[in-house]
């Protein structure tokens, strides 16, 4: 097996972690982290962030889409994307690299993901969806047919988007919204229908 080195050592680092272990492809070898808070993940260990990492193979394991951007464009690594053996997934999708998509998601027909995103469980990405990169969808979320979402959104747990709307970049849905029309970058929303209002860029 491939040996994995880990970037991020939070909340996120555990479901990352298990999930390299469920593809049986990569050997969970070590976690850095900028500031340590632990000394190991379901035993793996734990140290601070290195002037350079001795592996070939980087996770990008942080949950929030900024940090994790940064990361990611620092490390001039190999970026494997994690799949879960229980996501449905068609041929015709497509995942970029440094993607992690945990259990019981679906990828329909079309669907383009891009690079360092996290579907997480139970998510549904339905056919003709685009995701650009450092998108994060929480569980549960249902993103209907032909929907965009720009770099760096979070689509927050629960949420339902509807067919062909557009999410614009670095924007928030709240936990259980329903987007019902498009929303514009920097925009946070809530709600049934989601409204909301512009956040400041940073």
């Amino acid at each position: 097996m491939k040996k994995l080195a880990f970037y991020g050592a939070g909340g996120h680092g555990f479901a990352a972690l298990e999930l390299a272990r469920s593809t049986g492809e990569f050997e969970p070898v070590i976690f850095y982290d900028d500031s340590p808070s632990l000394d190991d993940i379901l035993g793996v260990k734990v140290l601070s962030s290195p002037i350079s990492i001795p592996y070939e193979n980087l996770c990008v394991s942080i949950g929030d889409n900024k940090n994790r951007k940064k990361v990611a464009t620092n490390w001039k690594l190999h970026f494997p994307s994690l799949i879960h053996p229980s996501v449905s997934k068609y041929e015709s999708s497509k995942v970029g690299e440094g993607t992690l998509i945990l259990p019981q998601v679906v990828l329909d027909a079309g669907a383009v993901i891009g690079n360092f995103c996290i579907i997480n469980n139970h998510a549904t990405i339905s056919h003709n969806v685009s995701l650009e990169d450092f998108v994060h969808v929480a569980i549960n979320a249902a993103i209907c047919g032909g929907v965009k979402i720009g770099e760096g959104s979070l689509i927050g747990a629960g949420a339902v988007i509807l067919p062909d709307v557009t999410v614009g970049k670095w924007s928030i849905v709240g936990a259980g919204a329903v987007v019902t029309k498009n929303i514009p970058d920097y925009t946070t929303v809530i709600g049934n229908p989601a409204i909301g209002k512009s956040h400041i860029r940073t």
